[in-house]
């Protein structure tokens, strides 16, 4: 007879802990994806020149980053450019290797 309660309070326990993180789970997960979003707007406000607890604008210095340091002058500036690449041959030359077989029969 114990062992009938057991498997029924298991099976209980079961289905009220699903209930429960149905409802659960989303207030949760809502809640930290808050907490990230707010974490990552401080840490960009501290690397965009805001308060920063290190007295710096960039807590490793003095240095900044050149795209900062520049003024916009609504032109498009383009570091690097990939070099142009050879057209492919197509053809016997460039197929590969070709192996003679027999067949045997």
């Amino acid at each position: 007879m114990t062992f009938l309660y057991f498997i029924l309070f298991t099976i209980l326990f079961y289905y009220v802990f699903k209930f429960s993180m149905r409802l659960i789970m989303p207030f949760a997960m809502r809640k930290l994806a808050e907490r990230m979003m707010k974490k990552a707007q401080q840490s960009q406000q501290y690397t965009h020149g805001g308060q920063n607890p290190f007295g710096h604008s960039n807590p490793f210095g003095g240095y900044q980053d050149q795209s900062q340091s520049r003024k916009p002058d609504n032109k498009v500036h383009v570091d690097y450019v990939p070099p142009k690449e050879e057209p492919k041959k197509n053809g016997a030359a460039t197929a590969g290797e070709f192996v003679d077989f027999e067949e045997i029969k």
